[in-house]
C-alpha cells in the first residue's frame, strides 16, 4: 500500500504517521544492507575412479547477483591470463578469497571486515568438488552486514559486491552476496597465472616449499592444515599486525 502522502495527513496523526512512515524506511534500508550468505553443506566424498570438469554453475540464490557480473569479471585469472585487483573502484565484482582476518568494522552494529586472501578462478571447476588456484592476486577487504551468519577463518568464499575503495593497493568490497566453501568442500589447483599472493600467508603452505603438487580431489583435514594453516590463528585471532596498514 502507498503511504499517506504527507498534505493529507490530519493534524492529530500527522507525527504518529510520518513517524511510522519513516521507521518502515528505516527497517527497510536496514534489511538491503543486510549480506545474504549461503553456505555451502559438507558431505562426505567418496572416490568413483574418475574425475571431471564442470562449467561453474551458480545457485539460486547466487544467480540474481552472479548475472550483475560483467563479462570480463567471470574469470578472475586463468592460466592464460592474469588478474588484477586493482583500479576497480565502483566496479561490480565477484572474487574468491581465503578468510584470513575477520574483525568488526568500527562501530557498527553487525558489521564486519574480512581480510582474504584472493585465488585466482577460470570459470570451470571439478564436478564434484569447488576447484580454485593455489595462485592469487593479492589481498583484499570484504565488508559484511549479517545478524545470525558466521564465516569460518580459512574457508573459501566468493564476494559479490561493488567495489567502494582502495586504500594503498587494497580494496574494499561491501559485500551483497557472499557463498562459502568449509573445509572438505573445495581443494585447491596448481594452475594459475603468476602467483602474487601476500608472502605472509604463503609461508604457512609447507607443500609450497619444496613445490610439491598441490592438488587432491579428495581432502582431508591434514591437507588444509598443511597449505593454509591451523583455524584457531587465524579469523577473530588474526594479530592487528597483519591487517593492511
Amino acid at each position: 500500500m502507498s503511504p499517506t502522502p504527507v498534505s493529507k495527513l490530519t493534524v492529530g496523526g500527522s507525527v504518529k504517521t510520518l513517524l511510522l512512515f519513516f521507521s518502515m524506511l528505516s527497517t527497510a534500508a536496514l534489511c538491503r544492507a543486510q549480506t545474504t550468505i549461503e553456505t555451502v553443506p559438507v558431505k562426505q566424498l567418496v572416490p568413483t575412479g574418475s574425475l571431471a570438469t564442470c562449467t561453474y554453475r551458480p545457485s539460486d540464490e547466487e544467480a540474481p547477483y552472479y548475472k550483475k557480473l560483467a563479462k570480463d569479471e567471470i574469470i578472475t585469472g586463468s592460466m592464460f591470463e592474469g588478474y588484477t585487483l586493482h583500479g576497480k573502484t565502483n566496479k561490480y565484482v565477484s572474487w574468491y578469497g581465503i578468510v584470513r582476518g575477520v574483525r568488526t568494522a568500527g562501530k557498527k552494529p553487525d558489521t564486519y571486515e574480512l581480510l582474504l586472501e584472493q585465488k585466482y578462478f577460470d570459470g570451470m571447476s571439478d564436478c564434484h568438488i569447488m576447484l580454485v588456484s593455489k595462485s592469487g592476486a593479492g589481498d583484499f577487504l570484504a565488508r559484511v552486514t549479517t545478524k545470525d551468519s558466521t564465516i569460518p577463518a580459512l574457508a573459501l568464499v566468493r564476494i559479490y559486491g561493488k567495489v567502494v575503495s582502495e586504500t594503498k593497493g587494497v580494496a574494499l568490497i561491501e559485500a551483497e552476496y557472499v557463498r562459502v566453501w568449509p573445509w572438505f568442500t573445495f581443494t585447491l589447483t596448481d594452475l594459475g597465472p603468476d602467483d602474487q599472493s601476500n608472502p605472509l600467508w604463503t609461508k604457512f603452505c609447507r607443500p609450497c616449499q619444496s613445490q610439491a603438487r598441490l592438488y587432491k580431489p579428495y581432502p582431508t583435514e591434514d591437507y588444509y592444515l598443511a597449505i593454509l594453516g591451523d583455524p584457531k590463528d587465524f579469523g577473530k585471532m588474526l594479530p592487528a599486525a597483519d591487517w593492511p596498514k
